[in-house]
């Protein structure tokens, strides 16, 4: 007699697999995912064994469901000193459904519980939230764009700590707080962009007692005026105390003082208060790019209120020739930091690491842009698979190529897809 529907048999439980190397990092952390499929008799392949093949076929260079299979077929003993592959490799199907159905928050915690066993400490660690739209999960016929993924880089690790997708028909905004409540950023430095500096962003900043460094643009009018003017009058101010300090000069050099002359060399150009760094990068074909910070206190910033921990203000300054061709750039800041223009204009450099370290390579090396891959939980949980995997491919230094070449490696030799896998923990 059948029993009674949606209820699963006593008689009928999850079945045990077993891993050679359970003990691995890598291995225990995936068997703690929960396994989101009802218990079955006719179950060949445990959530365990899927998800180490399907990170391993992405370290060797797959960036797809065809390429994943291939590969692990081809590397079955080597993947058989990990997880359980009795039955041998699953088809693609398979590995679409076990991706389309794994919950999202468990394998995200999957990402940041790997990443801290290879973050450093670090002072000052600068950390990057910025979001990323996968372009190739759009769905026209229900009106919706591709999943946007914000996700936080690290950039003097240089990993990928973590990541959380965005509610469809939403923003960032709402799921910045989010992503910082999930992480340990005690003593770091936040950047992202204009879009995300929010009062309820810097208030979660210094709740997790840590920094920021946030640009102002006319999505905050007001804010972003007030540091207009406050700029405005520093320039006039130190404009009038220049022209004070070269009469003195001339004074001293007229009256033969020379001990009044060397005082004020010695002393140079009142900066009024201000912090001021400047910095000149030359690069191939014939282009020169300066950049110049300077930053100042808040002081009376009429619309501070309410910018928790807001300690100074800073403008970036960046000039770029390029032969005949000369373009500037002027962008505002905030910072819980004190008026440290070297500092803040090193962070404000290392917030574009995020773009050029992880997001081009997620479109460029692992074609992540160019995937039709249009269920969204299972895009998301292959985005997880895909920073898993850098993350390792990028600490990995034995080899001093791209990632791209590093695959082709991994691909090759199985003595060193075993030491990628040693850089995840």
């Amino acid at each position: 007699m059948a029993g009674k529907k949606g209820v699963i048999p006593k008689h009928i439980t999850n079945k045990k697999f077993s891993h050679p190397r359970i003990d691995h990092p890598v291995i225990k952390t995936l068997d703690d995912i929960e396994d989101p499929r009802k218990p079955s008799l006719s179950f060949r392949y445990s959530l365990t064994s899927v998800l180490f093949m399907a990170l391993s076929a992405v370290i060797c260079g797959a960036t797809d469901w065809a390429k994943v299979v291939v590969m692990c077929e081809g590397m079955i003993d080597w993947l058989a000193l990990y997880v359980d592959v009795s039955k041998g490799v699953p088809c693609e199907r398979t590995f679409i459904n076990i991706f389309n159905v794994i919950s999202s928050d468990t394998l995200e915690s999957a990402l940041r519980d790997l990443s801290s066993l290879i973050r450093e400490n670090i002072t000052h660690e600068v950390v990057n939230f910025d979001g990323q739209t996968k372009r190739g999960t759009a769905d026209k016929a229900k009106g919706l764009s591709g999943i946007h993924i914000l996700n936080a880089w690290s950039a003097d690790n240089r990993i990928c700590l973590g990541q959380l997708k965005v509610e469809d028909k939403s923003n960032e905004i709402p799921a910045m707080p989010k992503l910082m409540d999930s992480l340990d950023l005690k003593g770091t430095i936040i950047t992202a962009d204009a879009m995300n500096t929010q009062k309820a962003t810097v208030a979660k900043t210094i709740e997790k007692e840590a920094d920021y460094v946030l640009p102002v643009k006319e999505n905050q009018k007001t804010l972003y005026e007030d540091i207009i003017q406050a700029f405005a009058g520093l320039d006039k101010e130190q404009a009038e105390a220049k022209k004070r300090y070269e009469l003195e000069i001339e004074n001293a050099k007229k009256n033969h003082d020379g001990n009044r002359l060397e005082k004020l060399l010695k002393k140079g150009i009142p900066t009024c208060g201000a912090s001021s760094w400047e910095d000149e990068i030359e690069k191939s074909h014939g282009r020169i790019e300066i950049r110049r910070c300077t930053t100042i206190l808040v002081g009376d910033l009429p619309s501070k209120d309410g910018w928790i921990g807001l300690k100074s203000i800073a403008r970036v300054v960046r000039d770029r020739i390029e032969g005949d061709k000369r373009s500037s750039e002027t962008i505002y800041y905030i910072t819980s930091l004190k008026p440290n223009a070297s500092l803040i204009a090193e962070v404000v450099r290392e917030h574009w690491s995020v773009e050029n370290c992880l997001h081009w390579r997620l479109d460029v090396v692992f074609r992540q842009d160019k995937s039709r891959y249009r269920n969204r939980v299972g895009a998301n949980n292959l985005a997880v698979i895909y920073k898993i995997a850098l993350n390792g491919l990028l600490r990995e230094d034995t080899i001093k190529r791209g990632v791209a070449t590093k695959q082709c490696a991994a691909a090759c030799n199985p003595a060193y897809r075993d030491l990628v896998l040693k850089k995840l923990f």
